[in-house]
């Protein structure tokens, strides 16, 4: 049996309980219970919903607990007013709608406003990600050409620090670095086809461009701090 049918079977029982406490509180079912016993089943419902079938897929944020957690302090508060409304204020069904309606508005408002948040962490994520793996390429690229040269090939060093120059780059990008980045990317390749021609002063012009095309990278991305 699966972790989905498992928790789809406990939220039965779950339910079941709560109803057998509901019914058990009021012998008379005016408005006001079913109120509360509509909007009980409301926050039992999305609750459960999240958990069975998006729990699995959501992870705990760094600055919060995730959205089935909302949901759980949705139904936990739900549930407590609901019991103290269909008991204390059974009488009074406006009054009990009322409170209950604000409890649901103020979780859907916190709820889409935590959606929101994941996403845009998401996003940053993902660009991160991206980042890193296009600052990976282009070093490897660079490594690449690095392995090629003869330890004692006079331009050993020079390769070195252009090596240098991108490996201190700072990894984050941005849509402002990106032609620069393209074009570090082609004297690279232009480098990698000297360093097979062994052509020193081409290869000592190219290591120069790049690294002055490293530190335009750098100043751009220094502007949008």
């Amino acid at each position: 049996m699966n972790k989905k049918m498992i928790r789809l079977a406990g939220a039965i029982v779950f339910l079941i309980l709560i109803n057998i406490g509901l019914f058990s509180l009021a012998a008379i079912k005016l408005t006001a219970f079913w109120i509360s016993w509509i909007f009980i089943h409301i926050a039992f419902l999305i609750f459960a919903g999240i958990l069975i079938f998006s729990a699995p897929e959501q992870r705990k944020l760094k600055f919060a607990y995730s959205e089935t957690a909302v949901a759980m302090y949705y139904f936990i508060i739900e549930l407590v007013a609901g019991f103290v409304l269909l008991t204390q204020f059974a009488f009074l069904p406006v009054v009990s709608f009322v409170i209950q309606t604000v409890i649901l508005a103020g979780f859907l408002v916190a709820f889409f406003a935590l959606k929101k948040m994941n996403q845009d962490i998401d996003r940053r994520e993902e660009v991160a990600k991206a980042n890193l793996r296009q600052f990976r390429s282009l070093l490897e690229f660079m490594k690449d050409v690095q392995n090629q040269v003869d330890y004692n090939a006079p331009y050993k060093k020079t390769i070195q620090h252009a090596y240098d120059s991108i490996s201190g780059s700072q990894v984050k990008s941005s849509p402002s670095a990106y032609e620069v980045e393209e074009h570090i990317w082609d004297l690279i390749g232009q480098l990698k086809k000297e360093v097979a021609a062994d052509n020193e002063e081409r290869i000592e012009t190219l290591c120069r461009d790049i690294e002055n095309q490293v530190e335009e990278r750098n100043r751009r991305l220094r502007m949008e701090r």
